[in-house]
Formats: structure tokens, C-alpha cells, sequence
């Protein structure tokens, strides 16, 4: 298997207070189950004016280009349009995540007035949606994926983007989306997989709270029997290496590492060329990706993430004056077109690969966390890992899970003697 090197690779730079996306939680409420969903349903629906100071704040502390307004699902809040203005207003790209389930055409044409980038949805097999899509597998699920790209397609000038779990029962079924993704590089800008995380609940490993109170955390959406738990452990550079093994034109260009093992991807992003109708050309390099975010950050003052439009033309190709990888992309494009001559009138389209490696627990009882993570949101007038909220708002922080085998026994208190009778 091959295996990645970071230095050959661009470590992005972006910061707790230099990040280019800022997560808004808006609600609690959903309408499928997810297996491992971080989020459980506590409270409800956020008021329109706390997400509003939310928005805010991110702007101020965060310095983001784009929200990932999410939930829950965030398309049942009753404000979303209104939402979605608000941060359009602010300078900021709204992005809607979303598992499709209440999206309307109707609704989307109301997002895009408001200002909206466009939808990312989450689709995988081991969602309870509705009876039709049930023990589907990924490739039998393309065709929700291809229902949701067409809505979203029809209405135009929208961001689309499909994001998918990976557990170890649906790992060999990667591929199956990447194809169906290449297939249509001219209406789905992005593809995201993001490893499957549990904390299991007899590990050997006990929880504390940040007062020192023992709990156990079943109250979490994470914290799973380890029958279940043990469809975890599907790392980044797995993910990698199965996409490679069928498409050896992509490959990442950069990343983020974790908080505790030095070896760790947390965070692996690419970005493809290719043509209309699945023709992949290669990938860009780190060069050309590095070059991207100074550019950016330089003329706009913030990073980049997502793009309204993937469409980028040939002169992308003019990057290959410092990029290897665009140089071999641009090779491989006069083959294509030498070959099939009808390409030459093609578009050129760029579409990404984002795979995200969830939170793990090491054996120790540490968390390798995201580095940097691009998905901090706002709890209680601070910023903090929005995959692990739930513990602030069951437990007022952070869990501190520690070994068993670490925890000191409880000494029995002496006995004072006790006179003879």
C-alpha cells in the first residue's frame, strides 16, 4: 500500500484565529438518524438572534470566508433564509449542510437569493432515511446522490458538494462514489469522507468530567457499545491509498495534523482536474495550493475554501510553470484530447477530495484532535471543537478519559483500634 509523506505535501495555514470556516450549529432537530451523529437532541432550535451573535463573533475572533451552517438539520429551522441573508450581508459565504431529506426546489431558489454558496450534503449507507433508501449500498445510493445534484443543478450558480462516512463495512465501497463523482465533475464541485468515530463505552478507559466527576458518557451520540465502535479505525492515509488504488490521477496536496501523534492526517485535501463527462486529468500540486491560499489571503484577507463555480479553464494549466503535478496534468491532457479530438471544446473543471480523520482516542486516553480544526463553533462566548459540544453541554467541558489501569485504588480507611473487652 502506499503510504503518504507529509513533506511532500503542504501543511495549510490556517489557525484558531485565522480560519477560513467558521461552524454554526442552528439546531438539534433532524430528520434521519445517523449512526455516531455528534450531535444529540438537547435543546432544540437556536434563536435567529443567537445565531446572529454567533456569526458574529466568529467574524471578529475567526476572520472566516465562508459558515458551514449546520445542525441537527439545518434546513428544518424556521429562520434559515433569513439566516443565510444575515451572513451574506456580513461578507460571508453561507454554506447549507444538509442530509436533502426537506430540500424543495423551491427552498433552494430561496437560499440562492439570500445569498447562499450552496449545499453540502451527507449521504451514506448507514443512514435511516426513508424505506426506499434503507441497506442500500453506496453505489446503489449514487442515484439519491444524482437526484440531489440535479435539484441543485437546476436551479444554477450553486456550490455541491457529497460528503460520506466511512465505517470498515462500507471502506471497499469508496471507490464506488469517487467514480460516480469524476462522472459528473461538471455538477459536483467536491466529494468529502469522513472516517466514522465512536468512543467505546468498555474499553478500559473512564470518563471525567472537568470537576472530576467519574461519568459514563451514554448520553453522547458517540459513545457506542465496542460491538458498534469497532467500525471505527479507518484512518485518512487509508482512505487515500483506497482512492489511489483505482484513480491514480488524484492525489492530496495538502493537509493538517493532529493535535498528539506527530504521524497523524487529520485533515487531507486535493483537488482534480479533469473534463466533462469523467475525463480526470491529475490533480494540482502542493505548490499550486500554497500559491492559492497566499494569493487569496493576500488580496482578500482571508483563506479559501469553497468555490461558487469549479469551472477554471486551461489556464490552470499555466501553473505547471512551478507545479510538477499540473506539468504531468497538462501532459495528460493533449493526450486526451490527441486522442479524442471532440474534448478540445470541452471546459476544464476542478473538483475536490476532502478526507477528514474524526477525533481518536489513543491507547493512552488521549484525543488526537484536528490541529487547527476548521470546524470550531461558538459555545457560551468561546470557540470549541464542535464535534465534541455535546460534552459542554452535558458536562460544562471537555471529558478527560483516562486509562483504568492509571486511576489509583481507592485506599480503605484505617480503623481506629478498638479497645479489648
Amino acid at each position: 500500500m502506499e503510504v503518504l509523506d507529509k513533506r511532500n505535501l503542504y501543511r495549510m495555514p490556517w489557525s484558531m484565529n485565522d480560519n477560513p470556516i467558521g461552524w454554526l450549529e442552528t439546531t438539534d432537530k433532524c430528520n434521519i438518524y445517523c449512526l455516531g451523529c455528534y450531535r444529540q437532541q438537547i435543546e432544540g432550535h437556536k434563536s435567529l438572534e443567537e445565531l446572529k451573535e454567533d456569526v458574529l463573533f466568529m467574524k471578529r475572533w475567526r476572520n472566516i470566508y465562508n459558515v458551514s451552517i449546520a445542525g441537527g438539520e439545518p434546513l428544518l429551522h424556521p429562520d434559515i433564509v433569513e439566516l443565510v441573508a444575515f451572513i451574506k450581508e456580513q461578507g460571508i459565504e453561507p454554506l447549507v449542510l444538509s442530509n436533502g431529506q426537506a430540500l424543495t426546489r423551491e427552498i433552494l431558489v430561496e437560499l440562492k437569493k439570500a445569498g447562499a454558496l450552496g449545499i453540502a450534503f451527507h449521504v451514506d449507507s448507514l443512514q435511516k432515511r426513508s424505506p426506499r433508501w434503507n441497506g442500500k449500498t453506496e453505489a446503489e445510493l449514487n442515484e439519491l446522490r444524482e437526484e440531489l445534484m440535479e435539484l441543485v443543478a437546476s436551479v444554477g450558480g450553486l456550490y455541491c458538494n457529497f460528503g460520506m462516512t466511512v465505517y470498515r463495512s462500507n471502506f471497499d465501497q469508496i471507490n464506488d462514489v469517487v467514480r460516480w463523482g469524476n462522472k459528473h465533475i461538471d455538477k459536483v464541485h467536491g466529494l468529502v469522507f469522513i472516517t466514522f468515530r465512536a468512543a467505546g463505552l468498555d474499553t478500559g478507559v473512564q470518563y471525567y468530567t472537568p470537576s472530576g466527576e467519574r461519568v459514563t458518557p451514554q448520553e453522547l451520540g458517540y459513545a457506542l457499545e465496542q460491538e458498534i465502535a469497532e467500525d471505527a479505525g479507518v484512518t485518512s492515509q487509508d482512505v487515500w491509498a483506497k482512492i489511489r488504488s483505482e484513480f491514480p490521477h488524484y492525489d492530496a496536496s495538502a493537509y493538517l495534523n493532529g493535535t498528539q501523534r506527530h504521524d497523524s492526517i487529520k485533515w487531507l485535501m486535493g483537488v482534480q482536474i479533469g473534463l466533462k463527462g469523467g475525463h480526470m486529468l491529475g490533480s494540482i500540486g502542493p505548490r499550486v495550493m500554497e500559491a492559492v491560499q497566499v494569493w487569496h489571503h493576500w488580496f482578500k484577507g482571508t483563506y479559501l475554501t469553497y468555490r461558487r463555480s469549479n469551472r477554471v479553464g486551461r489556464k490552470v494549466f499555466l501553473t505547471g510553470v512551478f507545479d510538477e503535478k499540473v506539468r504531468q496534468t497538462w501532459r495528460n491532457y493533449l493526450r486526451t484530447v490527441v486522442r479524442k479530438p471532440i474534448l478540445l471544446f470541452s471546459p476544464v473543471y476542478l473538483q475536490t477530495i476532502g478526507i477528514v480523520q474524526a477525533p481518536d482516542l489513543l491507547p493512552d486516553g488521549r484525543v488526537d484532535m484536528c490541529d487547527s480544526c476548521p470546524d470550531m463553533c461558538v459555545y457560551d462566548g468561546t470557540l470549541i471543537n464542535s464535534c465534541r459540544m455535546d460534552e459542554w453541554r452535558l458536562y460544562g467541558g471537555y471529558l478527560h478519559p483516562q486509562l483504568e489501569t492509571d486511576i489509583e485504588p481507592q485506599k480503605e480507611p484505617e480503623k481506629e483500634p478498638q479497645p479489648v473487652k
